[in-house]
């Protein structure tokens, strides 16, 4: 038995250390960039755009505030989240997993929420189921609440190991697929809306470089797709 836990405390010593250098190299490659997505319609034509910046709160923690703006160019809606990573797990705030599209039909809105976060193991790998999650969001104007937004999503599996070309540049992605509901509540009452999302994830930045949104009859509705890093 000594010679056992002689054996298994370096490995699991060398298991944090290995978890601690992962974390130190995402927060390190994402503070202060600016990343921002093209949100394009079913047929590829831009709607607007969502910008998220970072900063690195701590050795454990990165902030985003994230901007979505229309045709125009107007900002609609925006709001500040965090992405953690600990003991080789990056935990990213739900609010950013918001589609801008939920966010344009209430005008200038300002989100809040109690922090949630979706998990991401800074090592995936291909056939991975991956946790569920759930978060409700505070929607309103000038300090008063509008309504709330419930999304849940589920079923989420890592699919295949694909590489994608943007403008951003080429990324080495994990295909991942889940399923996602959402639920705006007015005066107590929503109405559910389906959806089915694909997203192509990068660990090098911990962020998807490309997303799909397709209805519950798998037929695409919009796609959002990483434009620049600075």
């Amino acid at each position: 038995m000594k010679k056992i836990m002689l054996t298994i405390i370096p490995l699991l010593i060398a298991v944090q250390l290995a978890s601690a250098q992962n974390c130190s190299q995402f927060i390190n490659a994402l503070n202060g960039k600016k990343l921002t997505y093209s949100n394009q319609d079913a047929k590829g034509k831009e709607q607007g755009k969502l910008i998220y910046t970072t900063t690195k709160k701590d050795a454990a923690t990165i902030t985003v505030h994230s901007e979505v703006s229309g045709k125009d160019g107007k900002t609609i809606g925006g709001g500040d989240s965090e992405i953690m990573c600990d003991g080789g797990i990056i935990k990213i705030d739900m609010k950013a997993f918001i589609p801008a599209a939920s966010m344009k039909q209430y005008g200038n809105m300002q989100m809040s929420g109690e922090a949630k976060y979706l998990t991401y193991p800074v090592n995936l790998t291909v056939g991975q189921t991956l946790e569920d999650g759930s978060v409700t969001i505070n929607m309103g104007s000038g300090g008063a609440q509008i309504s709330a937004m419930q999304m849940d999503i589920v079923n989420r599996k890592v699919e295949a190991a694909e590489p994608v070309s943007t403008s951003a540049g080429s990324f080495d992605c994990l295909k991942i697929t889940y399923d996602a509901t959402i639920k705006v509540k007015t005066m107590g009452i929503g109405i559910p809306f389906h959806m089915k999302v694909i997203e192509w994830y990068a660990p090098k930045i911990g962020r998807f470089v490309k997303s799909e949104t397709h209805n519950k009859s798998d037929k695409l509705m919009g796609s959002t797709v990483l434009e620049s890093i600075n």
